[in-house]
């Protein structure tokens, strides 16, 4: 179901527009909703539309070698696209899939034009949006080159913890840089360890 107030409320939270333009920005977003496993961007393929989850996980990835590399989990409120594809408009590599069944917004790339040639403080949020991605990207590049594994599934934890609890271990390691295998050896010590110091704990029983 359509739920303009989940929209308004997102676009008043990042940049001050008037009622005309706020009507005016809200008319170009188009609602949809994907199954899960639909590619909402494939690969060798432009995204033409950025997003805002409303319901749902989305995944992005690159396949290396056959194998699927996870670069970012989506979860709901997060604005997102495949950046570089998108604001290129060229084609890349990288694959959006629905994790799930999923409910979003979509507003094109040549609209969103319009909105910054009608309303240029607009282009605000977007920046907004793409730094904080970008960081996010940054930060986790330094954590797979600086950290030792166990300080990544650390600090994702602490950072990110709706990754940790809703994504499955074999795509959380891709996305650490790791193996399936060595993280559930990480994952094993750290219960140990916790165990040790209240062994009260049954280790079964710990969360992720």
């Amino acid at each position: 179901m359509k739920n303009d107030n989940v929209l308004v409320s997102f676009i008043n939270e990042n940049v001050m527009l008037t009622e005309e333009e706020l009507a005016f920005v809200i008319d170009l977003f188009e609602y949809t909703s994907y199954q899960k496993g639909h590619q909402i961007k494939g690969i060798n393929q432009v995204c033409t539309y950025t997003y805002l989850l409303l319901d749902g996980v989305v995944r992005q990835f690159q396949v290396f070698n056959n194998k699927e590399v996870n670069e970012q989990f989506f979860f709901p409120t997060d604005f997102f696209s495949e950046y570089q594809s998108f604001s290129k408009q060229a084609a890349s590599n990288r694959i959006l899939v629905a994790k799930t069944d999923v409910k979003l917004y979509q507003i094109s790339y040549a609209n969103l034009q319009l909105i910054y040639e009608r309303i240029p403080r607009f282009q605000n949020l977007s920046r907004k949006m793409l730094e904080e991605n970008l960081n996010f990207i940054m930060e986790l590049n330094s954590m797979i080159v600086n950290d030792s594994p166990i300080e990544r599934y650390l600090k994702l934890k602490e950072i990110r913890p709706e990754v940790i609890e809703e994504i499955p271990q074999y795509m959380i390691a891709t996305f650490l840089g790791m193996t399936a295998e060595a993280l559930s050896r990480l994952k094993g010590r750290l219960a140990r360890a916790r165990f040790e110091q209240d062994p009260k704990k049954d280790p079964k029983k710990f969360p992720n």
